[in-house]
């Protein structure tokens, strides 16, 4: 191969299936791809991450050309232009169908693995959803229905040959050059990676913002689709844990994808890791939990699941322990917390306190809540600049000892955590928010940005069993199971957590630990609440219920107590 600093653009001919050659493939081929067509194609896919933001125009930066076997692909960086001046690119695997020949397979079940996104509820508010009714266009539909005579341009991924191919990289190690760009894939030093060439490689489930690939019943390829240069945390953090640490409770980094410019700026397209056999993602665990429970005889019925929650709690901690194990990386060093940061965490309460009153106001007036919800909605925004003023005093409290910023998960709830078929619960998914820039998914903050993260998912668990019994809003016995059930999940898990008791990174005291945990649920709560008002309205009584439980905890410090 040639070195990184002497790739050339290549604009020859890919290989096409059955000999000859198939220009289509060609690098100056698919740069000359109209824009209309890259646009409508990226708009119907589930992985395109900016529906909201109407695209602009699309075209192809750079592709790569990748022959095995006989058969040929390419590898694209597709440029895209939103409306709004953003500029976003993404991966775009490409292959030829012959037309009229049979379509690719459609996604398979998968084993639920280190690639998931999860179904929490509240996973989906920071990733755009295609407006609801919406008709998408079969996953493999062409890009490009007749390119050249007797031939389609489709994403590669539904052509077995070509996830073979990826298989195989993955194992041996492979580099393909052109168009000033090396895609390579390269298996981690040290990882059990044999014969996984060999393996049968399936599509994984629907997901939103990934593409993943499931090779036997050994590792799960996660090929990324929106593409941001620099480092990964989901690559990142997953490497030091499986090469720094003794934390075990995370599937293992195997492999890596990477794009690499002519200037040696390195962009992170995919990662392998081992899979987890047999394993359900912990939200529908626990919500098979909670449904037993509401359905359970008795007025408090036995509750087994709690002591599984104390153990997700447990390991939470030792998650948390092991990112912040190593004080001499610049990347995951701990950093003192400031009261500025504190300053700062209450503000974004407060900036998620004005937009969400601000749409319940306005649906409030509209008449667009349930009757229910209305008392609760009236209390919630009568009470809010209370509440707002009590923040004063609850960073007050933090201000002196919030503990160290550190390494965190970044967007954990229980569809990012599995239970394996032996029982362990393995932490997956280490992107971070997805909304947010890469940068700001790097940067150390409280740990216990997680642990919010995780007690607001048991809301959510315990509201969709309700709501799935009916009677939410005229039940009061069963929102008061569900309520109990809720409380006992957040309890254990919270106990579980502080088992291995003082920590640098948390505050030291722990009742200045509790305020933290509060705080952040604050944010979290009040961006509940915009986006059910703007998305799922009737699902507002969630968050309505969940500030009303923060206006009334006695733990809250008040202003002027």
């Amino acid at each position: 191969m040639n070195d990184v600093n002497e790739m050339p653009r290549d604009d020859r001919a890919t290989p096409a299936p059955g000999g000859g050659h198939a220009s289509p493939l060609a690098p100056a081929a698919l740069r000359a791809l109209p824009s209309e067509a890259l646009v409508t194609f990226l708009a119907g896919r589930r992985w395109f991450g900016a529906k909201g933001a109407a695209p602009r125009r699309a075209t192809v930066r750079d592709a790569v050309p990748v022959a095995a076997e006989g058969r040929g692909y390419a590898v694209a960086r597709v440029e895209v232009e939103l409306a709004d001046g953003r500029v976003e690119r993404y991966q775009l695997p490409l292959a030829l169908r012959a037309v009229g020949g049979a379509r690719g397979a459609p996604p398979e079940p998968q084993d639920r693995s280190a690639a998931a996104t999860g179904h929490h509820p509240s996973a989906a508010d920071r990733r755009d959803s295609p407006p609801a009714g919406a008709a998408a266009p079969p996953d493999d539909a062409p890009l490009v229905a007749e390119p050249a005579p007797g031939v389609a341009l489709v994403d590669a991924t539904f052509d077995p040959a070509f996830r073979t191919l990826l298989a195989r990289g993955l194992e041996h190690g492979a580099t393909y050059d052109g168009d000033g760009v090396r895609w390579m894939l390269v298996p981690l030093e040290g990882a059990e990676v044999a014969g996984l060439g060999a393996l049968p490689v399936r599509l994984g489930g629907a997901e939103q913002s990934n593409t993943s690939m499931i090779l036997g019943d050994r590792a799960i390829l996660k090929l990324y689709r929106k593409l941001e240069a620099g480092e990964h945390p989901d690559v990142e953090i997953a490497r030091f844990l499986t090469t720094r640490t003794d934390f075990r409770n995370t599937p293992a980094l195997l492999g890596t994808v990477t794009f690499v410019d002519h200037d040696r700026v390195a962009t992170v397209a995919g990662m392998l890791q081992a899979l987890v056999p047999g394993a359900r993602d912990a939200w529908e665990v626990a919500l098979d939990a909670a449904r037993a429970y509401l359905r359970a005889p008795g007025d408090d019925p036995p509750n087994p699941f709690a002591e599984e929650m104390r153990e997700l709690g447990r390991v939470t901690r030792a998650l948390h322990d092991a990112l912040a194990s190593d004080r001499t990386d610049p990347a995951f060093a701990p950093r003192a917390a400031s009261g500025e940061d504190v300053a700062e965490w209450a503000e974004r309460v407060r900036d998620m306190a004005r937009d969400g009153t601000a749409l319940l106001t306005r649906a409030r007036a509209e008449g667009r809540l349930r009757a229910a919800d209305v008392p609760v909605a009236d209390a919630v925004l009568r009470r809010t600049p209370e509440l707002l003023g009590d923040l004063d005093a609850l960073a007050l409290e933090i201000g002196s000892h919030p503990g160290e910023r550190i390494r965190h998960h970044g967007d954990y709830h229980l569809g990012q955590v599995l239970k394996g078929a032996d029982g362990r619960y393995m932490i997956i998914d280490f992107e971070g928010e997805p909304a947010r820039l890469l940068a700001e998914r790097r940067t150390p903050s409280s740990a216990l940005r997680d642990v919010a993260g995780m007690l607001r998912s048991f809301a959510y668990a315990a509201a969709s069993a309700a709501m799935e019994r009916g009677g939410v809003g005229t039940d009061p016995a069963m929102e008061r199971r569900s309520a109990r059930w809720e409380r006992a999940m957040r309890e254990a898990f919270l106990a579980g957590y502080q088992e291995r008791g003082r920590a640098p990174f948390l505050p030291a005291e722990p009742q200045a630990m509790l305020h933290l945990v509060m705080l952040f649920e604050m944010e979290k709560v009040f961006y509940e609440l915009a986006y059910e008002l703007n998305n799922r309205p009737d699902w507002v009584w969630i968050p309505l219920r969940g500030i009303g439980r923060l206006l009334g905890s006695p733990s809250l410090p008040r202003r002027g107590a």
